[in-house]
């Protein structure tokens, strides 16, 4: 079994993953915006409300959502996700290693982790050429003809992959009301 360490940094590596996922991405200066090849923007924002989106799915893990408003489609880890990691990182039994300073430390890592984590990936509806499901797998392609979240994982499963057909295909035909 995993430690709570190793499932952190697993957890970490899936959002260096997320967020990384675009091809040949560079950092454009003090905006915090990245910018794929083909000009397509992907932004990090913090973390959009689920309640105030148009429309939202969740995976089949219950790990991330994928929010659409009227103007983007966010991808950002669901609340349950991030307490699952936090109570990972505070331990569940925390008698195993009593010291003040150990609980101070679990406390800070958890902190810092949660507020790592609580960001979201936007991708304006306008930079969205298609999207469509097709073998078990939702696609998001950019105007350039590739696909936006291609190997995006958490914990070894591809997100893409990890949407029901239903929801999935509901959220299609909601961002192609958009897209029009």
């Amino acid at each position: 079994m995993n430690t709570p360490i190793q499932k952190l940094l697993l957890t970490l590596l899936s959002l260096i993953l997320i967020t990384f996922t675009f091809s040949n991405i560079s950092v454009a200066q003090d905006s915090g915006t990245f910018i794929t090849s083909n000009q397509a923007e992907a932004e990090i924002v913090p973390r959009y409300p689920t309640g105030d989106a148009e429309y939202h799915i969740t995976t089949n893990e219950k790990s991330v959502n994928l929010l659409l408003t009227n103007s983007a489609i966010y991808l950002q880890f669901t609340d349950d996700y991030l307490e699952k990691v936090a109570e990972e990182i505070r331990g569940k039994n925390e008698s195993e290693d009593s010291t003040h300073f150990a609980a101070v430390l679990r406390s800070a890592l958890s902190s810092g982790v949660r507020t790592l984590l609580d960001r979201a990936i936007t991708v304006p509806l306008d930079e969205i050429e298609e999207i469509y499901y097709e073998n078990g797998r939702l696609f998001i392609i950019n105007r350039d003809g590739k696909d936006m979240f291609d190997g995006a994982k958490i914990e070894d499963t591809l997100i893409m992959e990890d949407f029901s057909r239903r929801d999935a295909r509901r959220f299609i035909a909601e961002a192609e009301k958009r897209m029009i």
